[in-house]
């Protein structure tokens, strides 16, 4: 009799500490969070997310797999790999046989049956995992040439940087050259570089600070530069399309070019940038940034980029820039249409 008591005890104690186990439950901000993750290309960032959860909440790597498959199904394999998990599988609950305890002697009861059942071996510790924080980038480059009725050559110069700094900073950086001549004259001669940091406070929210060299010897300035600071919001942040806005204070600099001094204007620095994956070959990008200032001016860009081999593709770009208080003899508006041979690295 001692010992069926004894069975009894620890099937209860088992049924108590399976229920404890089934209730630890990741919170709805914790769900959320994977969801979000979830949803980018990069799946280091949803790396990141899984194992930070899974260190942090309560449940561990069980709560977290149990939200992956509720929130995230197609991530499962991924989340299971990383928190040495085996991927879910169709189970058939196990429902014991109905037994009948019958009044024998002692001997009937053997010390197997009398032992707790054996605990479910511990998950494996989720490996450590490191960003990759190295820069990446493209150059470009492209060149027309004409002769006979016409002799005319223009070529143009691109570099991008970008990288990711870890700590919420990011860098986003392009320097943009182009020249050209027209019987033995020159007819362009731009130099444009800009540059600019953005921190993300939220899931849509974030701060910026940036700014713009542009050198133009056939427009109405020898040169102008700003740098502006303020708030960017995340509009569309999706797998394959992202557009933020972006708006805040800057100083503006324009040196004129029949002479006279180096001016300053205080501007809003207003902006645009979308950005969309058409195929797994084919991207298009559209930036548009406004000064509104006494002197106010307008860019904009579209980009067409398509793959042509590995890490090697072909962009076409139309710019356009406008001034709005351009000096005497001068247009107010420009634009160039390129085509280039890019390298990304």
């Amino acid at each position: 009799m001692f010992r069926i008591l004894c069975v009894a005890s620890f099937a209860f104690a088992g049924l108590l500490v399976t229920s404890a186990a089934s209730a630890q439950e990741l919170s709805d901000g914790y769900r959320r969070l994977i969801a979000d993750a979830a949803t980018y290309d990069d799946g280091a960032n949803f790396d990141e997310i899984v194992v930070m959860v899974a260190r942090n909440a309560a449940g561990g790597a069980d709560a977290v797999m149990d939200a992956v498959r509720s929130v995230a199904p197609d991530r499962t394999e991924q989340a299971a790999a990383l928190l040495g998990q085996v991927a879910p599988v169709a189970r058939t609950p196990n429902v014991p046989a109905p037994q009948t305890l019958a009044m024998e002697p002692d001997d009937t009861i053997t010390a197997a049956d009398a032992a707790p059942a054996a605990a479910p071996a511990a998950p494996a510790a989720a490996p450590a995992h490191t960003s990759n924080h190295d820069w990446t980038g493209r150059v470009s480059a492209g060149l027309t040439l004409a002769s006979g009725n016409s002799d005319q050559q223009t070529w143009n110069l691109g570099l991008q940087l970008d990288r990711n700094f870890g700590n919420g900073w990011s860098l986003a950086s392009r320097l943009n050259y182009a020249y050209g001549e027209s019987a033995g004259v020159v007819s362009q001669d731009q130099l444009q570089v800009e540059a600019r940091g953005e921190r993300e406070i939220g899931d849509r929210w974030g701060v910026f600070l940036g700014g713009q060299y542009d050198r133009d010897v056939l427009s109405s300035y020898d040169w102008t530069a700003f740098v502006s600071a303020g708030a960017t919001r995340h509009v569309i942040k999706r797998e394959h399309m992202h557009w933020t806005l972006r708006a805040g204070p800057g100083v503006r600099y324009l040196v004129p070019a029949t002479g006279g001094g180096e001016e300053t204007q205080v501007v809003l620095d207003l902006g645009s940038d979308f950005e969309w994956q058409i195929n797994d070959n084919s991207t298009f990008h559209s930036e548009t940034t406004v000064l509104a200032a006494e002197s106010a001016k307008v860019e904009q860009s579209f980009r067409y980029t398509t793959s042509v081999a590995q890490n090697w593709a072909v962009e076409f770009e139309w710019r356009y820039r406008h001034e709005f208080d351009p000096l005497p003899g001068f247009e107010e508006g420009d634009s160039r249409v390129t085509a280039s041979l890019v390298r990304e690295f």
